[in-house]
């Protein structure tokens, strides 16, 4: 019974969120999801002292949902982040011998393939 209560509530979600936009809160939205994702980033690194999956996953959507937003502090943040994505790609470009997407995707997929496996190891040492 709760299989389909959970899908119900998702689907709710998305029809929820898209009246939320327009309506024009959009904004509103996105400082909440901003503010989530910082609360469930320290919630995981809290836990057990390291970045698993969430913390990871939070990293990867943080910055785009800050940049979205208006306002001076997302400005400054989005030419920090700029600023970082030059560093990697002048640094890293080269060295993994590909396009500034490909980059980023690889980024990622490490990213997210480094998090699984110290999950994993992680959750063996407790046992």
């Amino acid at each position: 019974m709760m299989k389909p209560l959970s899908w119900i509530g998702f689907a709710i979600a998305v029809i929820g969120g898209a009246g939320l936009v327009g309506v024009g809160l959009a904004a509103a939205v996105q400082i909440i999801a901003v503010l989530a994702a910082l609360i469930i980033i320290g919630i995981d690194i809290a836990k057990d002292g390291q970045p698993d999956q969430y913390a990871v996953i939070g990293a990867f959507v943080l910055p785009s949902l800050i940049v979205g937003i208006n306002g001076a502090f997302p400005d400054w943040l989005s030419d920090k982040l700029a600023d970082l994505w030059g560093w990697a790609e002048d640094n890293m470009g080269d060295w993994v011998g590909t396009t500034t997407v490909g980059l980023a995707l690889a980024a990622v997929v490490v990213s997210f393939l480094v998090s699984t496996r110290a999950q994993g190891l992680s959750s063996r040492k407790g046992r």
